[in-house]
This record gives C-alpha cells, sequence and structure tokens, in this order.
C-alpha cells in the first residue's frame, strides 16, 4: 500500500467526480487504504473591495438540499468500499480541504483541476490551486 488515507474534496463538478473515480481505483488496486470525500459548504460572506455580500437565508436551505444530493452521489459511488468516511466541513474550500488533510492524518489529496466555482473563487483563485500552494501533502490533480 503506497498511501494510507486519500482525501477527494467533492462538490459534483465532473472533474470532481473523475477524481472521485481514480481514488476509488487506487484503493480497489490496493495502493490506498482508507479514503475520506469531503463536501464543503461555503457560506462564508463574499468581499469584493470593500463591499460584503451575505447570501440571503433561503440560500442555506438550498446549500442544505444540494450537499444531501452530493452525499447521495458520493455514497452511491463508494458504496462497497471498505472503510470510507463522509464528512462535510464547512467555510473556505481551500481551506477547510488543507485543514482536514493536515488534522486527519491524509497523505494524499485527489482533486479535480476545476470545481463548482463562484465569484469568489474566480476573483482570489482556484481552489486547486490553493489547496497545491499550502497543501503539506502531495496533491494529484485530475483533469
Amino acid at each position: 500500500m503506497i498511501f494510507n488515507h486519500i482525501l477527494v474534496p467533492y462538490d459534483g463538478s465532473e472533474p470532481a467526480a473523475h477524481a472521485l473515480d481514480k481514488a476509488i481505483q487506487l484503493v480497489r488496486s490496493g495502493a490506498a487504504g482508507r479514503l475520506s470525500v469531503a463536501h464543503v459548504v461555503n457560506l462564508q460572506p463574499v468581499v469584493i473591495a470593500d463591499m460584503t455580500f451575505v447570501p440571503p437565508e433561503t440560500y442555506q436551505e438550498q446549500v442544505k438540499k444540494h450537499g444531501d444530493v452530493i452525499i447521495d452521489k458520493i455514497k452511491e459511488k463508494t458504496g462497497d468500499l471498505p472503510d470510507v468516511n463522509v464528512v462535510i466541513l464547512a467555510g473556505s474550500p481551500a481551506e477547510a480541504i488543507v485543514d482536514y488533510a493536515n488534522d486527519g492524518g491524509v497523505d494524499l489529496i485527489v482533486m479535480g483541476n476545476r470545481g463548482l466555482s463562484s465569484l469568489r473563487e474566480f476573483m482570489v483563485g482556484s481552489v486547486s490551486h490553493n489547496v497545491i500552494l499550502h497543501s503539506s501533502v502531495p496533491v494529484m490533480i485530475i483533469k
């Protein structure tokens, strides 16, 4: 076994699905043991210049519904694998992913090159780019 614990950030996008497929392939081949799949919920206000945009309360309900759909997709894809952990993280996606990897004993992050980005991610930079810059463990980017 090359990797003990793989983390896959999953937002429901096609690149994230490809990354999850690759991680599942690594686990099935015996190259990895444990798999964690994380969906990050970002409810933080968006700040552009000196303006702050706070999401309306109904946004939280929409995020929860979307998160439930995401969790169902993850469970469907990983259903027959042993030792799979599905987690919901909150906050800035890149920071949440890096923090979970550091605190959770992850030794590889497998993620898509693009996700379902918001205006903030467009302005600040992609999540995958920020994870690569700040991660203390290897990051495999899947197109």
